[in-house]
């Protein structure tokens, strides 16, 4: 019994050990799993902008739940395409409109993201007559490639860009673009985005391989831009702007400060409070709630989670969730004592007698936290997130720590003394 006691309490050792090297701020990077590990913020925490799109749906012939999935698809891809962290996309409703929001933590560049995430994206080829020969969903998206201009031989149609976006199409439409080319040879073809013409060149020769380059006197990052709208695909519905907000990171970093110092000064008085009333065993519950804040935020940095402040307020509940585990035991190994047990016999009875009461106690917590995460959005739904890590491990912290170290001490007869409440 003895000997699987301290092998646990040397598990929780290098376990204490590997949480603290990632929970560190300057981690980072953690080599051996290639994983980048920095504790992800949340807009409100990091700054960043806050987006509102209107969508009008008034010519949708199907399903408008439909369409403004595909509306949020389309973001979703393009906001990933910029490189975004933890952006937070959901469908909502503006002034009895169905509506697009979007929170972007750590944007700097409002005036890109709102060119990129706005456009429709419709792309069509036109002949002389203004008659489309092809059209976006006529290309593969994931095949659609920003580089420097290649030797216009090559393609087919004459340029001369120092940027181009290279194309490839579908089966269908490399039938449809060899037959336009084919029939305008020595004439040109106009490239039309949202309606706006980007380029005209002139067919040289017809193009069969189902492969074209557009140019438009692109820059490198103009190039890019118009290929990212390409890869994330045309807007099944025109969207409008409704409103914008920036958020500074001084008032994220103020956030953090001040609820940081709640936080510290709330588990200060905790850890006061456990050590003066119930002693030793207060002693060893706060180095347990030490070593349980650690793991939480080591699981944040590993999942990833992203923090905000309805986040930083699961985490300050859930450490109120730990310490009621160890007063329900506390309490209950007093009554064990009163009893007249043995210390060794009392510790065992306490926890399993508390058992019951913390089980179901963390059941109805987690059952409330899934059902929020489930149903719920943005910064609500980490709030759930993190409240549902934190019951867990509190479950760990009371049951295989804080236990593993009383069981320790109860099986000594020089501390046995220490446990008497």
């Amino acid at each position: 019994m003895r000997q699987k006691l301290w092998i646990t309490f040397a598990c929780i050792i290098l376990l204490a050990i590997g949480a603290t090297y990632v929970a560190l701020p300057q981690t980072t990077f953690i080599k051996g799993i290639n994983r980048d590990v920095t504790l992800r913020q949340g807009l409100d925490l990091k700054g960043g902008v806050h987006l509102e799109y209107e969508a009008d749906t008034s010519k949708v012939s199907g399903s408008t739940d439909a369409a403004m999935e595909g509306v949020r698809s389309v973001f979703e891809n393009r906001v990933n395409a910029l490189g975004v962290t933890e952006p937070d996309i959901r469908i909502g409703n503006t002034a009895n409109k169905p509506s697009i929001i979007i929170d972007l933590p750590g944007v700097s560049d409002v005036d890109k993201a709102k060119q990129i995430l706005g456009a429709t994206a419709k792309l069509e080829f036109k002949d002389g007559n203004g008659t489309v020969v092809l059209e976006g969903k006529d290309i593969i998206p994931d095949q659609t490639v920003a580089q420097p201009q290649q030797s216009a031989s090559t393609s087919g149609l004459a340029s001369a860009s120092s940027w181009e976006v290279d194309i490839v199409l579908t089966d269908d439409g490399k039938t449809k673009f060899a037959t336009a080319t084919t029939a305008n040879v020595n004439k040109q073809i106009g490239i039309f985005l949202d309606d706006i013409l980007i380029s005209a060149p002139t067919v040289n020769q017809p193009i069969t391989d189902g492969k074209a380059v557009i140019t438009g006197n692109f820059t490198a990052q103009a190039a890019r831009d118009f290929a990212l709208k390409l890869k994330s695909g045309a807007l099944p519905v025109p969207v409008t702007l409704v409103q914008e907000q920036s958020v500074g990171a001084s008032l994220g970093a103020d956030a953090i400060s001040a609820s940081l110092l709640a936080g510290v000064i709330g588990i200060v008085l905790i850890l006061i409070f456990m050590i003066a009333y119930y002693r030793f065993c207060g002693l060893l519950a706060s180095f347990a709630l030490v070593l349980y804040s650690i793991l939480n935020i080591a699981l944040y940095k590993l999942l990833p989670v992203t923090m905000t402040l309805a986040g930083i307020a699961g985490f300050i509940i859930s450490i109120g969730i730990a310490v009621d585990t160890n007063v329900l035991t506390f309490e209950r190994l007093k009554e064990e004592l009163r009893s007249g047990k043995p210390v060794p016999v009392a510790v065992q009875e306490s926890f399993r007698r508390a058992w019951t009461s913390i089980r179901d106690s963390h059941i109805a917590g987690l059952i409330s936290a899934s059902i929020i995460f489930l149903f719920a959005s943005g910064s609500v739904r980490g709030f759930a997130l993190v409240l549902i890590i934190g019951t867990l491990l509190s479950l760990f912290s009371a049951i295989t720590v804080t236990r593993n170290w009383m069981l320790l001490v109860a099986g000594s007869r020089r501390l046995q003394r220490f446990l008497n409440l």
